[in-house]
């Protein structure tokens, strides 16, 4: 039972697929480099998992999961 459940979590997750940028910002001063500022920004879309317990679009749906599963223990 517990095997299942997590291969089943495992199989829902996704792995990390982000869009990212790199910003960096300096000025220049005497040949040198001053006031340097970098920015690593990441945007990653959330797992299903995620999305099916915390989207609006997904809440009865997970509701209903939750309630089943706890009938049925």
């Amino acid at each position: 039972m517990i095997k299942g459940l997590i291969l089943v979590l495992f199989l829902l997750t996704t792995s990390a697929n982000a869009d990212c940028t790199y910003t960096a910002t300096a000025d220049v001063v005497d040949d040198k480099l001053v006031n340097k500022v970098e920015k690593y920004v990441c945007e990653e879309e959330e797992s299903f998992f995620v999305q099916f317990w915390t989207k609006d679009e997904w809440a009865r749906t997970a509701t209903m999961t939750f309630v089943f599963i706890l009938e049925n223990l």
